[in-house]
């Protein structure tokens, strides 16, 4: 029995201090952001010519990232939250915030590369 109880009180403390500790939205927004931003600039700049091209079509890298991650939605779980993104009509978790810390998921750095090669074609053709 005080076992029993020793485990409860120990996983209402954790319960009570993942609430508390929840990051919120604009937390989310700023992790996503520079995490996209790294990714994309490592990206873009082992391509020949990418400056050029983006000059040549008006892109900007940081504008177009700031509206990606804008359309991010944080819908809280409670004791954590959760960033999704919608990306070629599929929703994907991009963010898990916990204990004041937003993780930035591996899952959708692969949808990342997958846009990168888009871009890669989109170079060929202009």
């Amino acid at each position: 029995m005080k076992k029993t109880l020793i485990i409860l009180i120990i996983v209402a403390i954790v319960v009570v201090a993942a609430k508390m500790t929840v990051p919120n939205e604009e937390k989310h927004y700023q992790v996503a952001q520079q995490k996209l931003t790294s990714l994309v600039g490592q990206k873009m700049s082992s391509l020949d010519g990418w400056k050029e091209m983006a000059e040549g079509q008006n892109l900007d890298v940081a504008a177009l990232i700031k509206l990606a991650v804008g359309q991010m939605e944080v819908k809280d779980y409670f004791v954590c939250n959760v960033g999704r993104i919608t990306y070629d009509g599929k929703t994907y978790p991009l963010t898990v915030g916990v204990f004041n810390h937003v993780f930035v998921l591996t899952d959708y750095m692969d949808e990342m590369e997958k846009a990168g090669k888009k871009v890669e074609e989109y170079k060929k053709k202009f």
